[in-house]
């Protein structure tokens, strides 16, 4: 059962679990079109800039400019380049091949990259590195009402870019004032379990307060309650092959298991659309390079993307807009069937479309259409 406060008021690696659902063929009769959005007035958002400091550090030229370059690629390379640095260095230093065997079975066997909670180090979100990030991605953030901090949510966010720089610049660092925007409530990012075991890498998503997008991890965040909620990029890693300048396209149609956690859990879904996360980087485009890159996705479950930036791999300054729509109140139930889960999100996307289109005008002008894939 859908009780959506948004429906009768309209005006941000979940590839482990996902697929399991498949859509009907009544639910793709009930996806929205234009003709359909709701038009009713809503109340005005509430809007958070940001800071002074962070506005007056992304106006500045010279040396801050070339250090927010500096640290907004360093961000782009830890995910290329970590795991190649702890092999180079176990090839080249002997004598640091014992310590660095151990260092990678504690990885695999960590029991905080499954526990529902991370390992969330306050101080590691506040560093003063992170000013500059968010001066380089200045963030702005809109909530369509203020969220209870009583509840558990789950955060549907969308999309998925190339290197997921919303699940770090919005969620991981303390300087996005989302912190403030949902006071109360502890936004943990899921990511795939795969990421959260590699050797530094992994301990750095920790460190954000990342967990696993398994099942049991899910369940043991939203168990917590106290305002522990979850923000699952729903269309993963088939997502950001998608991803290009001005490209609106999600992957969404047959991803319900977000859907089937939250009626379990009784966790309200909050539809999250982040502008600009598409826009940061350039992707090469070819059929024959899209196939092999597709094929590559179902055997080792995460997509190798050809992109660029500036200047190689530096990523485009660009501001991000996340926009929080009302929560999709669902009724809990241990076991939901498959036309519940069907109902549930067939309104989700409706709301996101909804969503989309009311903030469009304003903080995405050229970009296209949205699509659901």
């Amino acid at each position: 059962m859908v009780n959506s406060k948004a429906a009768n008021s309209t005006a941000i690696a979940a590839d482990t679990y996902d697929n399991d659902t498949t859509i009907d063929k009544h639910e793709l009769a009930s996806l929205p079109t234009k003709e359909s959005q709701p038009t009713t007035d809503m109340p005005e958002p509430l809007v958070f800039e940001p800071s002074k400091e962070i506005v007056e550090l992304s106006k500045l030229g010279g040396l801050s400019m070339v250090i927010q370059t500096l640290i907004a690629s360093i961000f782009t390379a830890l995910v290329l380049v970590m795991p190649w640095l702890i092999i180079y260095t176990f090839i080249k230093v002997s004598w640091l091949r014992i310590p660095l065997a151990a260092y990678v079975a504690f990885c695999y066997f960590d029991p905080a990259v499954d526990n529902g909670i991370g390992r969330r180090i306050e101080w590691v979100r506040e560093l003063g590195i992170w000013k500059y990030v968010n001066a380089y991605f200045p963030v702005r953030i809109v909530l369509e009402e203020k969220l209870d901090p009583s509840l558990s949510y789950i955060f549907g966010v969308s999309p998925h870019g190339i290197l997921c720089f919303s699940g770090q610049v919005l969620m991981g660092s303390k300087r996005s004032g989302l912190d403030e925007a949902l006071s109360g409530i502890i936004l943990h990012p899921a990511a795939l379990h795969y990421a959260l075991i590699m050797p530094l890498f992994g301990a750095y998503l920790l460190s954000i307060g990342t967990i696993s997008s398994s099942r049991r991890s899910i369940r043991q965040c939203l168990a917590r309650g106290k305002g522990h909620s979850v923000g699952i990029v729903i269309g993963g890693a088939k997502e950001s092959l998608h991803t290009n300048r001005g490209n609106r396209k999600l992957v969404m149609k047959n991803r319900k298991g977000f859907v089937r956690e939250a009626i379990m859990a009784g966790a309200p879904l909050v539809p999250t659309y982040v502008f600009g996360e598409n826009d940061i980087f350039y992707q090469v485009e070819h059929p024959i390079l899209r196939r092999l890159q597709a094929w590559l996705q179902t055997k080792m479950m995460f997509a190798l993307p050809m992109f660029y930036g500036r200047f190689g791999l530096i990523p485009r300054r660009t501001p991000l807009t996340a926009v929080f729509g009302s929560p999709i109140f669902v009724q809990k139930n241990p076991s939901p069937s498959f036309d519940e889960i069907n109902q549930v999100h067939a309104e989700y996307i409706l709301q996101l479309h909804r969503l989309y289109s009311r903030f469009k005008p304003i903080y995405d002008p050229e970009g296209d259409d949205l699509v659901i894939a």
